[in-house]
Parts: structure tokens; sequence; C-alpha cells
């Protein structure tokens, strides 16, 4: 791949899809390409590891969902992948990882719950819990938030 091809094609992606029913086809517009030519190239950027991802970023408080809350969650080593892809089933759950402990804490799987108040997100946790049989979490609810955005393509 040419990689100045490849951030040329980038920088013409918005940082904000457009808001439209088929937001791939005026983005193949502005890029002045078919849209399954678009999606292609953009398929193959994440195959070569160029990029991650192409995914909608929801701004949570726009949408009536005011809180937020960091789970931490220790579970036993074998059973990450299991209770991570149980966990991630969940609407609520926006992000789902795993995390080193760094040996001063025990725990190491990750959810981000949001909800429209901190009743829901705790009876969110308890049905993870229910649903997973882990009991042993900490709930860290957001206080305020400092950055939210996207990667930016520069002329580096």
């Amino acid at each position: 791949m040419d990689k100045k091809a490849d951030r040329e094609f980038l920088k013409k992606i918005p940082e904000d899809f457009p808001l439209t029913i088929v937001p791939y086809d005026e983005l193949a517009k502005n890029s002045c390409m078919d849209t399954d030519d678009l999606i292609e190239k953009l398929k193959a950027l994440i195959k070569a590891g160029t990029i991650r991802r192409v995914a909608a970023v929801l701004y949570h408080r726009n949408v009536s969902y005011t809180h937020n809350a960091m789970v931490v969650w220790s579970v036993n080593e074998k059973d990450v992948d299991e209770m991570g892809k149980k966990m991630s089933l969940f609407p609520e759950v926006s992000h789902c990882y795993e995390r080193d402990t760094g040996g001063y804490w025990k725990y190491n799987l990750y959810t981000m719950i949001h909800g429209k108040s901190k009743k829901e997100c705790f009876d969110i946790v308890d049905r993870i819990s229910k649903h997973t049989g882990i009991n042993d979490f900490k709930i860290l609810f957001s206080k305020r938030e400092f950055k939210k955005t996207s990667v930016k393509v520069t002329n580096e």
C-alpha cells in the first residue's frame, strides 16, 4: 500500500460522519470514488493495521445518558475471555476490555456502563454480576468529562 495515498485518503474522511441514512455514499462522493470502493479501501486499511476500525462515537450526555460508570471486575485469569464476551453483550456496555493488574490491583476486566441515573447503572451492574457470577467489583462513576475526540490524521 502507498502510505502517502492512504494518508491523503484518510484526511478526506471527516471527524464527524454525515448525519444521513447513507453516510458512506456521501463520504464516497466527497472522496471522488464509488461507495463500494470506499468501503473496500477502509476494509483494506483495517486489514493492514493502518486503522483499527470505523465506528460511531456516541456522546452519551447528548442522548440523556447522564451517568457513566467504569466498573472494574476481578475475574479469574482463565475466565477473562468468556466473561468479557458475556459482559460485552449487554447493550448498556460501550467498552469492555482486559487490563494488566500491575501487581498492585486485583481488577483485570473493565466495563464502561451508561445509564440515565445512578440507580439504573447499579441495576445494570447487578444484572451483569448475576449473569456472570462475578461479585468482586468496584463501581467508579464519572464526575466530569475533559476530552472525547476521534483520532485525527495530520500532515506529519
